[in-house]
């Protein structure tokens, strides 16, 4: 865990959190719980964050149905009427090893059911770049000096710092592929930048990555990998309405097939394939839900090894599933098991008990969780 940049995490009154702290979180991590456990609730308390940073507190409030729709039931006020977010990053690899380099971006939204406002702090290896009361302008401390300045208050002053915590908070993406979206052709008009949460405007993003010759081969070779079979993927302008449309080709045969022809789990896997390699600037939280829907169990293990890789502290991959198949391919500092205890979404390390990997290498890992040797909760 020493070579690891690692992530602690504190969420308070977001649905069935009403306090969760958990600590030493991996570029990749893998949250492994039963339905109804938390697990979504938890990716959606961090895209309410990234939406507050990003557009402020009244945007975020609406994209997710209201203040009613988010507090924790389990909490009372005046508990109930504050949101607390705060994100450790530790840096394993700042420059001078024998010092703990380490950042800190702290939130909270006061009164966010009636006039909500921001108080926020941002610090880098202790040396705080400003904090901010609620309802307060915002003090910015730079070196020796201080300065105070108006900013709205229900607007997080985030952005405005070229931080890597700042990079992450902003860019935050939640990716719950719907294949049958992202079978159909995209309008002419769909936008080209970046693969949607959904995955519905998958032929015009592919569309753009065919002119970029690396991207459209590592997606190719990385398709044949978790997809045996596909030989070529491409996309078709269509004549009548200008719409793209995504074709494959299979070995074998020389005929294109239209993507409505395709199975979901091949339509899901390219979707996150494209998800993952075509992030914008590298930078940001990605975090994807239930990878291993329609895919093989041996597919399931490549792309397991594709996300770990492809993450890094500048662009975390986390992932929400209840598959054995999955937790099977992980290795115990990866792993986070999640339950529900009355009513309250819990989360534990599954490294933080007795057990090393060494313990669980005879029975798997996957074996260790179904059977609750991690003393998470049962997982289903």
């Amino acid at each position: 865990m020493a070579n690891h940049s690692t992530f602690d995490l504190l969420i308070s009154n977001y649905k069935s959190i009403a306090s969760l702290k958990i600590g030493g979180l991996l570029p990749f991590t893998v949250f492994a719980g039963p339905n109804g456990s938390g697990k979504s609730n938890f990716f959606d308390a961090l895209d309410f964050v990234g939406k507050v940073c990003r557009y402020g507190v009244e945007d975020a409030l609406r994209a997710h149905g209201g203040a009613d729709n988010i507090r924790s039931a389990k909490l009372y006020k005046p508990k109930n009427r504050h949101f607390e977010f705060e994100i450790k990053l530790h840096d394993a690899n700042a420059e001078k090893r024998d010092d703990a380099r380490s950042s800190d971006y702290a939130l909270r939204i006061q009164e966010f059911a009636t006039v909500p406002e921001i108080g926020e702090s941002l610090y880098r290896h202790d040396i705080p770049l400003f904090t901010r009361t609620p309802g307060s302008p915002v003090l910015r401390h730079q070196a020796d000096r201080i300065r105070n300045f108006s900013y709205p208050a229900s607007m997080s002053t985030l952005r405005t710092f070229k931080h890597l915590l700042a990079r992450l908070l902003t860019n935050i993406t939640v990716y719950r592929m719907d294949p049958r979206s992202a079978k159909e052709p995209d309008p002419s008009d769909a936008d080209p930048s970046k693969l949607n949460a959904r995955g519905s405007n998958l032929a015009a993003v592919l569309g753009r990555i065919e002119s970029d010759r690396e991207a459209r081969t590592l997606i190719g070779q990385w398709m044949e990998m978790v997809v045996p079979g596909v030989q070529a993927i491409t996309t078709k302008r269509q004549r009548l309405d200008h719409s793209t449309a995504v074709l494959f080709k299979e070995h074998g045969t020389k005929k294109q097939f239209p993507a409505g022809l395709m199975s979901d789990g091949t339509i899901y896997a390219l979707s996150l394939l494209v998800a993952v390699l075509d992030r914008p600037y590298r930078r940001g939280l990605t975090l994807i839900e239930e990878p291993e829907r329609g895919l093989h169990p041996a597919a399931i293990a490549e792309f397991v090894d594709f996300l770990r890789d492809s993450a890094g502290p500048e662009n975390p991959i986390w992932v929400t599933t209840h598959s054995e198949s999955v937790v099977r391919r992980l290795q115990l500092e990866e792993l986070v098991v999640v339950d529900k205890k009355a009513g309250r979404t819990r989360m534990k390390r599954a490294d933080s008990g007795n057990l090393e990997q060494a313990d669980l290498d005879p029975i798997g890992l996957d074996m260790a969780w179904l059977s609750n040797l991690l003393n998470g909760g049962v997982p289903w």
